[in-house]
């Protein structure tokens, strides 16, 4: 049997391949309802777009019915910044022999404008995003989400239009309510423990800017503040919390948040690491990200193309610079350099990978959405705990002698007054101590400066061996030294004394004998503070002096008489 076809049939029979061939590949898979999220994949849409935004949705319709729109990008749904609009197609599929509920978002917050259409007519049509103009009764979400129903074993098609100033991405999911509820929950309480984190951080720091004038953590916490504001509206918040109004704005303000974010953390970086002092090239290129990060604000005001290529150095380049450089400054020990540069790495890494995100590289992920949260509590720690131990430093340095690591006059003058308060308050007994090195002029001007800071290191050394742990020795200046006594009466105050003038006058360094001589006084009645005791021991540490050194005197009624 011979099978032949005439060229008429031949042409049909193509024709019939070519349809079918472009229907199946023109033709998305439908999305099936189960009974968890399932994310709409790019080979489940096709996408229209709409450059000047002016189509209605039956143009739509009609454009899909003449094969306009094309398939999706094969493993990214995110469109990057756009001035278009874009239409989405949905076929949606319930076989199940009941009807189903379920939740229908878009999962990038930060959207203008996302409607949602079921068929012709004004009841058919549904607004949502975090500046639309939503109806009265409508509630506004974090994201833009739509409720559907779909009878039994049936299937419905959905056209989607998306339209924003920033980011521009169809990441589509289908939820039942109740799981969605929950993950919304989830998320709200995530930032909710994160925002309150901030603002307990952000009160901390402004206290110890305040009680320690250190300007550090007042950047700090400028810097902080500008993350959390940033990390709101990128996770769509404010559209929950904004008036009305102010709505309009919200990409305004959300981009100033960002120039704040940049601006401040700039500043932050340059006064921290001390860049004008150390690395004044450094300084200068870091100050330019600072002012180009604060124009940033005038978004709406400079031109896009400005806008874009600030954007791109301040958010692109600028962090590439900064974690280098902070880990060149570690690799050369720069003091608080390793916790800065961990903390800038991760704080940063977040801004590098959403520069990419709303560059349309990489795809709006969960991780990349919500990295830069993630980012902000670790490197935040870091910093706050580096500011809390940069200043618990600075206060040791503050409050100690740098030769003997004894404590300071200073630090005299704040736990000498407390204890003279606790003992007037219980009344319990209190003794000072002071000691000055015998002839200490003539050692350093026969022996040397060097030996001479033997001297006082050793000294030291007796004076806190002899003296108990509730003790304080001081270091008053010079060769004069103080100990204080708490709870103490004169008589047990000159046993102390006596064994560290023993100690002392025993010990010859370099076989040379260096003596101290040593005044005590106790508190009396009418004292009025700290300073009465130390005028009558410096008094009786002088009739020691003028006895004939090396020796212990106690107070006389007369001494440091005010």
């Amino acid at each position: 049997m011979t099978f032949s076809m005439t060229p008429g049939s031949l042409r049909l029979l193509l024709a019939v391949l070519l349809f079918c061939t472009y229907a199946q590949a023109s033709e998305p898979a439908a999305i099936t309802v189960f009974d968890e999220r399932v994310r709409v994949s790019p080979g489940q849409l096709m996408l229209l777009e709409d450059e000047d935004g002016a189509l209605s949705y039956q143009q739509a319709v009609a454009a899909w019915q003449n094969g306009r729109f094309a398939a999706a990008q094969a493993d990214n749904l995110n469109l990057g910044i756009t001035a278009s609009a874009y239409w989405a197609r949905l076929q949606i599929d319930n076989p199940t022999p009941t009807s189903r509920r379920l939740i229908l978002s878009h999962d990038y917050a930060p959207t203008d404008d996302v409607r949602l259409y079921t068929g012709p007519g004004p009841d058919n049509i549904r607004v949502a995003g975090d500046s639309a103009i939503l109806p009265d009764s409508s509630k506004r979400s974090r994201v833009a989400a739509f409720e559907l129903e779909l009878p039994p074993e049936s299937s419905q098609v959905v056209y989607l239009r998306v339209a924003t100033e920033s980011n521009l991405n169809i990441e589509l999911s289908l939820w039942p309510p109740v799981q969605y509820q929950q993950h919304e929950q989830l998320i709200s309480l995530f930032y909710g423990v994160l925002f309150g984190g901030v603002a307990v951080t952000v009160l901390y720091l402004l206290f110890a800017a305040q009680l320690a004038r250190e300007p550090n953590a007042l950047l700090l916490a400028a810097y902080l503040t500008s993350y959390g504001l940033y990390l709101a509206f990128l996770n769509g918040f404010p559209s929950l919390w904004l008036p009305g109004a102010l709505l309009a704005y919200m990409n305004i303000l959300h981009i100033a948040s960002l120039g704040l974010l940049f601006g401040f953390g700039a500043l932050f970086y340059r006064r921290y690491l001390q860049l004008a002092a150390k690395h004044i090239w450094a300084d200068r290129f870091v100050a330019l990200l600072q002012w180009l990060g604060f124009a940033v604000i005038l978004y709406g005001v400079l031109p896009y193309s400005i806008i874009g290529a600030i954007l791109l150095l301040v958010t692109g380049i600028g962090p590439l610079f900064t974690i280098g450089f902070a880990f060149y400054l570690w690799y050369r020990r720069e003091p608080h350099a390793s916790v800065f540069a961990l903390g800038w790495t991760i704080a940063h890494l977040g801004s590098l990978l959403g520069t990419l995100r709303v560059a349309g590289v990489l795809p709006n992920t969960d991780l990349i959405l919500h990295l830069p949260a993630l980012g902000c509590a670790i490197a935040f720690a870091c910093f706050t705990w580096s500011i809390a131990h940069r200043l618990s430093v600075e206060r040791v340095y503050a409050y100690t002698d740098f030769l003997t690591g004894l404590a300071n006059r200073r630090l005299l003058s704040t736990q000498g007054e407390m204890e003279y308060d606790r003992a007037r308050r219980y009344g319990h007994p209190l003794s000072v101590v002071l000691l000055d090195v015998d002839h200490f002029k003539t050692v350093n001007d026969t022996w040397g400066h060097a030996f001479g800071d033997r001297v006082l290191r050793r000294l030291a050394e007796h004076c806190q061996n002899e003296s108990r742990t509730s003790d304080l020795v001081i270091r008053l200046g010079g060769e004069e030294f103080a100990i204080l006594l708490v709870e103490t009466p004169i008589a047990e105050a000159r046993k102390i004394a006596e064994r560290v003038r023993r100690v002392q006058m025993s010990e010859k360094l370099e076989g040379r004998e260096i003596t101290v001589s040593l005044g005590i006084s106790e508190l009396l009645p009418d004292d009025r503070g700290i300073e009465d005791l130390l005028r009558r021991a410096d008094a009786a540490m002088y009739r020691a002096k003028e006895a004939g050194r090396n020796r212990v005197e106690l107070q006389m009624e007369g001494d440091g008489a005010h």
